[in-house]
């Protein structure tokens, strides 16, 4: 959800501003009825899941957020085009299924390492650093490493990296990783677990032990929840 500062902020903006912003918006994706489970969402509680499968309109994203969205693409086409250049691309953006529960999702990359052509899976993240340090999130992120792994598992390819750009300075960071089964298990049950009560057509259960700070769906969870009792 917005936060309170950056509504305020809406509210005074410039012409060009706002036909900027208003623009951006026109690019976000109308919401639908899914039937695969996204590795991008795979981080999700379980009941963020169901209203994601079940296309539910997602709660307002402030302006400032959809832009920094639009420019982490930039960042992401920014190394793409280094990695082509230099050499170390081997594929991109290609698709990737899993039958049961079923995944689908495109990877970021697979590169080459020039001294004996083994190959690594990519994932490609932009970040940017916290006003207070005493903040920042140690990386690799929880989120990103689901992510990696389930695209670990429908790759085959078992080692890879995570790699962070700093939007704030450019600096890369690069955390080396590998499939972990706990992660990919764990995660699995979980989508089975959404798919059970969606083939029920019945709502997940309120998820009162996950954090919802920053869940997409948290006035439509609550609202469902405290008003509607389901």
């Amino acid at each position: 959800m917005p936060r309170l500062n950056e509504i305020l902020r809406d509210r005074g903006k410039h012409w060009l501003e706002s036909s900027l912003d208003n623009h951006e918006k026109t690019l976000q994706r109308e919401p639908y009825k899914r039937t695969h489970f996204s590795p991008s969402q795979a981080h999700l509680c379980p009941r963020a899941l169901y209203y994601h499968m079940m296309g539910y309109t997602q709660d307002p994203i402030a302006d400032q957020s959809l832009r920094r969205m639009s420019i982490g693409t930039v960042y992401h086409d920014f190394i793409e085009k280094r990695l082509t250049d230099t050499g170390l691309l081997v594929s991109s953006e290609e698709e990737v299924t899993n039958e049961d529960p079923p995944i689908r999702g495109f990877y970021d990359a697979v590169i080459q390492r020039p001294s004996d052509e083994k190959q690594f899976l990519l994932e490609l993240k932009s970040m940017a650093e916290p006003r207070n340090p005493k903040y920042a999130e140690p990386l690799p992120k929880n989120d990103h490493l689901i992510q990696w792994n389930l695209y670990s598992m429908m790759t085959g390819i078992t080692e890879g990296m995570i790699f962070y750009i700093n939007k704030n300075n450019q600096e890369y960071t690069i955390c080396e990783v590998e499939q972990n089964d706990s992660i990919i298990n764990s995660t699995l049950d979980k989508f089975k677990l959404v798919q059970e009560y969606l083939k029920k057509e019945e709502y997940v259960p309120y998820q009162p032990d996950w954090d919802h700070k920053w869940c997409n769906y948290k006035a439509t969870c609550e609202r469902d929840h405290f008003i509607k009792g389901v």
